[in-house]
């Protein structure tokens, strides 16, 4: 087996007691596994010491989880923003229509203008009626 193998196995060989063959015989001519080995055991010892502690729940704490369902969605308070602003976005709204429009009717006429295509309205046709 190869080292990168070997290293990819080591933090569960640390736990377990008996590897396979074939990696107790990389260990055996290999001190960096070995030595990697020991280190990720080492760490798995020190985490058997820790102790568990229970600490208590703050005070309150199990009436604020239970409110938060209660409490207005962020939809709702979207919702309520666009209702109180509703003139400020329809305004904007028809500004920007406006503005496309603009451009549209600006690029239709340079498009005619630049065909070589003259307009030509009878104007006083109406004009006379």
């Amino acid at each position: 087996m190869r080292c990168a193998e070997v290293r990819e196995m080591l933090p569960a060989l640390a736990r377990e007691s008996d590897p396979s063959l074939a990696v107790r015989r990389h260990l055996s001519k290999c001190a960096g596994c070995r030595a990697e080995l020991e280190t990720y055991r080492s760490i798995v010892a020190s985490l058997a010491t820790l102790e568990t502690r229970t600490i208590a729940p703050p005070a309150g704490l199990a009436a604020k989880l239970i409110a938060i369902p209660s409490e207005a969605s962020r939809v709702d308070h979207f919702r309520s923003h666009v209702t109180r602003n509703r003139a400020a976005y329809a305004g904007g709204a028809a500004a920007a229509a406006a503005v496309v429009g603009a451009a549209g009717a600006f690029l239709w006429r340079s498009r005619e203008r630049s065909s070589g295509r003259a307009r030509t309205t009878n104007w006083g046709r109406f004009a006379a009626a």
